[in-house]
């Protein structure tokens, strides 16, 4: 691959970029309710890594997210939040940051 210093190779490079990016995207988009106040946030290969779910505790309305997991028991808590959009929101961060190698941009 050649690199040459000319400017409109990064402003190029930008706008493909750019062509596949949605702005208005959002995780709670691509959510897939299991049953009613069941949410499974899946890959874009179907695989699902997050759960959401919608809870009551005396009088108060909130959701529950945990890592996906055939069995109950090995799924991991990601958090309690007060809106689905939330909820779904740090469920797809924290499985992004899953996909990546910890440490900084040298590994240390």
């Amino acid at each position: 691959m050649v690199v040459n210093s000319d400017p409109r190779d990064g402003l190029d490079a930008a706008d493909r970029a750019r062509s596949g990016y949605s702005p208005d995207w959002h995780p709670i988009l691509s959510v897939d309710e299991q049953r009613p106040g069941e949410w499974w946030l899946t890959s874009q290969y179907g695989t699902p890594y997050a759960i959401v779910r919608l809870l009551r505790v005396g009088g108060e309305q909130g959701y529950r997210a945990v890592t996906w997991a055939e069995r109950s028991e090995d799924r991991a808590l990601i958090g309690y939040f007060r809106s689905l959009k939330a909820a779904t929101f740090w469920a797809h961060r924290h499985w992004l940051r899953t996909l990546a190698r910890p440490g900084g941009v040298n590994g240390t």
